[in-house]
């Protein structure tokens, strides 16, 4: 996470990594190498220093009107300081610190993929990691706001008219909607993991690897299989977890070396969440009953609720998320996912995807056969429809997340480390369009974080769904 404050031409915020201490000031060098040098001519007076607090780096940047003066400290955290000269816009300083903020974020991610990773869920016994993880398309169905499951069926229902013509549209708007009952038992089935109050904590190794070293691993898994690896993780199982003890950092480094993966301890890292308690506080803020939860053991950070409501919800939290955030940005995301359940938001964009496929199909089309000569672009403007509608829910969803944790800065910071690949391709104002008209029921991420770091009054939103459709048609507009 990160904090920030402003001042009469100068800004100053810090962000908290994710790498081990040690490795912090390789940050600046990766700033240098991916922001800095590709400014070119832009940039003047580049130093490197180092004293008794830590490295810094410092850079100014040229500009038309006026100069940007830029100063990051490295030592256990990241202190950055941007001060400006001369006729120098407040968009162009943002973007200066949106810039540094996701090359640190890019920093972690590469970091994080020249690593291997072992899940344990307290009480459980242990499985395979999927070495690289792949979003399952039935996982995506029942896991994207259930918009994909409802595109599914329209491109099954030809196979239905071709037995039935006249009840096909019933059948399958019943066959979904049965789907939809049972929406919760099949992510259950998805998950990899339950978790229940004996089993609430979900503990997350990590070990990094230089790149060299790295490669080796790759070459032995390509040699003695991918379950060399899934050995190793039992092995470390049955010398501590099976034995009621907990994972001694000497253990783990003894069982790697033992298996030719040379150990440092500076390069472990030990993270426990108690995925249990999280999503119970939160449950109790919306005054929900507790959903069921399954981990998914996958590296890809996402999280997920689904069920027709809260009596029948389930949420989907991904290894992948629980390595990437902190716990405070993990229970923002989960307050994120019970907004959904609340709101039943899945039951709603089933009954509005419904609603619009029978009456298109025994009202529209018996008045306006045009229809039968541009389905394509029918299905194309209603299905853009629903999808924003469903970023109104998305955004509702942000919105009640900020006002049950009190700090909206979490759920920002949250988006900007899982999307901050979107957020570098938003900068183009074409693309920022494209964002806001895809078949994605999630508003750009860009709009996302501007919009919860910008919440002042959150006591006097009295409407979170209302503010939230205002807050999307402007949004979009002023993408124009």
């Amino acid at each position: 996470m990160y904090s920030w404050k402003s001042f009469d031409n100068i800004m100053v915020f810090t962000l908290y990594t994710s790498v081990s201490d040690v490795y912090v000031p390789l940050i600046l060098d990766f700033i240098y190498d991916t922001y800095v040098l590709p400014l070119g001519n832009r940039v003047m007076r580049v130093e490197k220093t180092r004293d008794f607090l830590g490295e810094g780096l410092r850079f100014t940047i040229l500009l038309e009107n006026g100069l940007i003066h830029v100063e990051v400290r490295a030592f256990k955290i990241l202190e950055f300081t941007i001060s400006w000269e001369g006729l120098v816009e407040k968009p162009l300083i943002d973007r200066v610190k949106e810039d540094l903020i996701i090359a640190v974020r890019m920093f972690e991610d590469n970091f994080r993929r020249s690593s291997i990773f072992f899940t344990f869920v307290e009480n459980s016994s242990p499985i395979p990691e999927r070495f690289k993880a792949k979003t399952r398309l039935i996982e995506r169905i029942f896991t994207d706001s259930m918009i994909l499951f409802f595109v599914a069926f329209l491109v099954i229902n030809m196979l239905i008219f071709a037995i039935s013509p006249f009840y096909a549209p019933i059948i399958i708007v019943l066959f979904q909607f049965c789907i939809l009952l049972c929406s919760h038992k099949i992510i259950m089935k998805l998950g990899d993991w339950k978790i229940t109050s004996s089993s609430q904590n979900v503990t997350l190794v990590q070990y990094h690897l230089f790149p060299d070293e790295y490669r080796i691993v790759l070459d032995m898994i390509k040699v003695k299989g991918r379950d060399w690896l899934y050995q190793i993780k039992r092995e470390i199982y049955e010398k501590t977890l099976a034995q009621n003890r907990g994972l001694d950092p000497n253990v783990i480094g003894d069982v790697l070396q033992r298996n030719g993966i040379f150990f440092r301890p500076e390069d472990l890292q030990i993270k426990t969440i108690n995925v249990y308690r999280l999503i119970k506080e939160a449950s109790e803020e919306f005054n929900l009953p507790m959903p069921r939860i399954v981990i998914s053991n996958t590296m890809i950070p996402n999280a997920a609720a689904s069920g027709i409501g809260p009596r029948f919800g389930v949420v989907m939290v991904t290894t992948g998320l629980l390595t990437a955030l902190e716990e405070g940005e993990v229970y923002a995301v989960l307050n994120h996912e019970l907004s959904h359940l609340k709101g039943r938001d899945p039951a709603i964009l089933f009954a509005l995807s419904a609603f619009e496929y029978l009456f298109r199909l025994y009202v529209l089309l018996p008045i306006a056969p045009v229809l039968f000569f541009i389905p394509f672009l029918y299905f194309f403007l209603v299905m853009s429809v629903i999808f924003f509608i469903g970023k109104f829910l998305e955004a509702k969803s942000d919105l009640e997340a900020a006002i049950k944790t009190r700090q909206p800065q979490l759920l920002a910071e949250s988006l900007r480390k899982i999307g901050y690949n979107r957020l570098r391709l938003e900068r183009s104002p074409e693309f920022r369009f494209e964002s806001w008209l895809g078949w994605d029921p999630h508003p750009p991420i860009y709009f996302r974080i501007n919009r919860l770091e910008n919440l002042k009054d959150l006591d006097g939103i009295k409407h979170p769904l209302l503010k939230s459709i205002s807050d999307v048609v402007r949004g979009f507009i002023r993408s124009f």
